[in-house]
């Protein structure tokens, strides 16, 4: 799939399509079903669909207005870069609200009688705000995903890849493998063909061999209250799973008993998170696309400062 800004009526967009060497008809199908998935949602973190559009090359398009910040994969990429590659994000309060958005956002779909049957890191949208708000958005509700072969059969439930039934247990399934990854960084199974992947969920999470799951598994193991319920969860029998996401959000401690953060009870941590974005939007030039938070993140520098350097860094 691709993403493509766009504008639509004065709207910030994104104009999703699927290009060669998918065939045009089934793309044309995969897009339609999304559409009418996605509408029959009525949740804040779902991402709301503008409509289908056929551009001048006759591909189909289907457009969402573009959510606030980033992709929830690129957070994690950021989280990594910090620990040196060897762990992601900590089960912080920042996580665990994201985590508890998205689940009650699935829970809605389900509700109305919609699968999302593809959620991945790159389906999910979190955005910051310097007063310490954050926004979560859903994407990418396919019902039944297509199964090809590629970076998404890593995300895939064994059901899935053996051309089964998908319901709400797969899609607990997708939510306990986010959690995995925004802990670790990786997903337990690498392969990314579809006969190779289904083989390859026979062993459960907790018990690959190679090193790096193996690290992994030992991160999440540092939350007792998270390693459980995400071994039940990612388990090849669906049987074995949690019978709905709701089920597994109480598991992970983020049901009805988490207290919803006000602004009148924001911690210390998004106190100085929201005193830093402040400073920081002051102190930096950012381009219109890009994150204050995000950028802050980076530690990037002010421009003045970079382009003092510009000339040694030339003659080297």
């Amino acid at each position: 799939q691709v993403w493509t800004p766009a504008r639509c009526d004065g709207v910030q967009a994104l104009a999703k399509s699927y290009p060669v060497p998918i065939d045009p008809q089934l793309a044309a199908l995969w897009l339609q079903t999304e559409f009418q998935a996605t509408a029959l949602i009525a949740h804040p973190a779902v991402v709301r669909p503008l409509g289908l559009w056929s551009g001048p090359d006759g591909m189909l398009h289907l457009l969402f207005e573009r959510p606030p910040g980033r992709r929830w994969d690129e957070i994690v990429r950021i989280g990594q870069q910090r620990h040196g590659y060897l762990a992601a994000r900590g089960w912080d309060v920042v996580t665990q609200t994201v985590v508890r958005a998205v689940g009650d956002a699935i829970q809605a779909a389900h509700y109305a009688g919609v699968a999302h049957a593809n959620l991945t890191a790159e389906s999910v949208w979190v955005d910051l705000s310097p007063t310490g708000d954050l926004t979560v958005k859903v994407t990418d509700f396919a019902r039944t995903a297509p199964v090809v072969g590629g970076p998404r059969t890593r995300w895939m439930a064994a059901e899935q890849l053996a051309g089964g039934v998908v319901d709400a247990r797969t899609d607990v399934f997708h939510v306990a493998l986010l959690v995995y990854f925004t802990l670790t960084g990786i997903t337990p199974w690498h392969d990314e063909d579809p006969a190779a992947a289904r083989i390859a969920r026979g062993v459960p999470a907790a018990q690959i061999r190679d090193d790096r799951a193996q690290a992994a598994w030992g991160l999440v193991s540092r939350w007792p209250t998270v390693a459980e319920p995400l071994r039940r969860a990612l388990d090849a029998d669906a049987r074995i799973r949690p019978a709905q996401v709701g089920e597994l959000l109480s598991l992970l401690g983020l049901g009805q008993a988490l207290p919803v953060r006000s602004k009148a009870g924001m911690d210390l941590g998004f106190a100085v998170a929201a005193a830093a974005a402040l400073v920081l939007a002051a102190s930096l030039s950012l381009p219109a696309e890009d994150s204050k938070v995000t950028r802050a993140m980076l530690d990037r520098q002010p421009l003045t400062a970079c382009s003092r350097q510009l000339p040694s860094v030339a003659k080297q």
